[in-house]
């Protein structure tokens, strides 16, 4: 049974025969350039470098023979004679006279013109010292008897040298010509094979690439949420079509995913609708049930008794009663007539002031109570809901100071959680603490709402922090004898911006 080759096999086998075509052009390239041209380029060198040594002898002997030895400018000889040397001594060495190279008259013919040079250049040599030395007689004679004759023999060997490689050029230019032409029409046959198989590796791209534009436009119709759309027909067996089948499987889970998650979005939203519902709904009895508090006392009579009170007290020069019931005015009218949600925390600091003000006259120096406030907190700038604080305090005294013989200190520290967003405010005493049972009842209480009837004041901040973000959290921590740490972290609102600093560590109390 004949067995298919797959997409990859083929695209493998015309990829490996492009690139052995390939590299065979380029080893074909190397192969003309490195060893036909190179020839040629070296037997034109060689021409070259005859020609340009040749050239300087004959600038030599031409100025020699143009020389008149009774009146010549002697300067003009002796520099021509330099510039012509040094374009002789520079092109000897170029020339090629390597016995491996050469045929066995050029090698001759180059060494008779080494030889002749050297007796030539010694000549002339000899010749410009009796020059310089102003024996001008001497020096004709030396030149007509001597340098002359040497340098017609350098000529002529140089004239030899060139014609003998010129003609063992010809030669060699028929046999490179011919290995170049074969060369040229392997290349020929390289291209041309390069060129079929980029039509078959267009080609087989081409066939690669409708279904992949089929299932481009089948992805961004899923994308605008058309998961409903014909599948892509599948009529190959290869990797392609391997693909398109699985991209329609693909398609068809996704979409029972989506449905799905519809599905359970759709109850989600609904379940948090009656959470909403439910919350709202114990929200507003929490606040009929503090206004059910609130109106027990008739607040325009209690004021008018307050005010009775206070003017009697300050007849009688009562002045520290006259201080005490203008506290106590301040905190009740704050308790009963504030009802913002949000109001500056300097508010609720001074309420708890006025508090430890009335609570420090009834206890005298047995109770204390210490502020830690950060820096970077501006107390007027900062909101916070409304009566949060007094209550915690007022159980701290309550519940913690006033049980214990010798009394305590309540400590309250303020600081700003900039990273998290929020503000985190410590109520400390010590106290006498809470027992383990009744602590964990006191928590089980804050996390499950309820009507409570004791601690009413702390259950309603738990309850008010639940209801006002999801990151708030009411802690309480205790330990016998020691006393109790209480902990709320409410969402930090400030009315204006301000240097973000890294107030993440309490502030120290000492």
């Amino acid at each position: 049974m004949h067995r298919q080759s797959t997409l990859k096999q083929r695209m493998v086998l015309c990829l490996t025969a492009f690139f052995a075509a390939l590299a065979a052009q380029i080893v074909l390239s190397f192969y003309q350039s490195g060893t036909v041209l190179r020839e040629l380029d070296d037997q034109m060198g060689n021409f070259n470098a005859i020609s340009r040594f040749q050239n300087g002898v004959e600038r030599s002997l031409t100025a020699l023979d143009d020389y008149r030895w009774e009146y010549g400018d002697t300067d003009a000889l002796l520099a021509e004679l330099d510039s012509a040397f040094s374009v002789t001594n520079a092109w000897l060495w170029r020339i090629n006279g390597s016995l491996d190279t050469v045929s066995e008259e050029q090698y001759l013919l180059y060494s008779a013109v080494c030889t002749t040079y050297d007796s030539y250049t010694a000549l002339v040599e000899e010749l410009r010292a009796e020059i310089a030395a102003g024996q001008d007689a001497a020096a004709a004679q030396l030149y007509y008897e001597k340098v002359s004759p040497c340098g017609g023999y350098l000529r002529q060997y140089a004239q030899q040298l060139l014609n003998t490689a010129i003609s063992d050029a010809q030669s060699t230019y028929t046999t490179v010509s011919a290995l170049s032409s074969r060369v040229k029409w392997a290349q020929t046959v390289v291209v041309g094979l390069c060129l079929v198989l980029g039509l078959v590796m267009a080609w087989s791209l081409m066939r690669l690439l409708t279904p992949v534009q089929e299932m481009i436009g089948a992805s961004q119709a899923i994308i605008r949420g058309e998961l409903e759309t014909p599948d892509i027909p599948v009529p190959r067996q290869d990797e392609v079509g391997q693909l398109t089948d699985a991209f329609n499987h693909m398609k068809h889970s996704m979409a029972q995913q989506v449905n799905t998650l519809r599905e359970k979005n759709e109850m989600e939203q609904a379940l948090h609708q009656q959470e909403t519902q439910a919350l709202e709904l114990q929200n507003r009895m929490e606040r009929s049930r503090m206004q059910q508090l609130r109106s027990q006392i008739d607040p325009h009579f209690l004021f008018n008794t307050l005010n009775v009170i206070l003017q009697t007290a300050g007849q009688e020069k009562a002045y520290r009663t006259q201080a005490l019931i203008t506290a106590l005015s301040h905190l009740l009218r704050y308790s009963l007539m504030s009802n913002d949600e949000q109001v500056p925390l300097a508010r609720e600091v001074r309420i708890v002031d006025e508090y430890y003000s009335i609570y420090h006259v009834r206890f005298g120096d047995r109770v204390k109570m210490r502020w830690c406030i950060s820096d970077s907190i501006d107390l007027t700038e900062t909101m916070v809901p409304s009566f949060i604080l007094q209550p915690i305090v007022e159980n701290a005294f309550k519940h913690g100071i006033a049980p214990k013989e010798e009394g305590g200190a309540v400590r309250i520290r303020i600081t700003p959680l900039r990273k998290q967003g929020l503000l985190r405010i410590s109520v400390c005493d010590n106290g006498l603490g809470i027992e383990p049972e009744q602590l964990a009842r006191l928590q089980a209480g804050l996390a499950a709402p309820g009507d409570r009837w004791e601690h009413i004041g702390v259950y309603n901040v738990a309850a008010r922090l639940r209801l006002l973000d999801k990151r708030c959290r009411f802690e309480v921590r205790s330990h016998p004898g020691r006393g109790t740490a209480v902990s709320l972290y409410l969402p930090l609102v400030e009315l204006t911006e301000e240097e973000d600093l890294d107030d993440d560590s309490p502030v120290d109390c000492g």
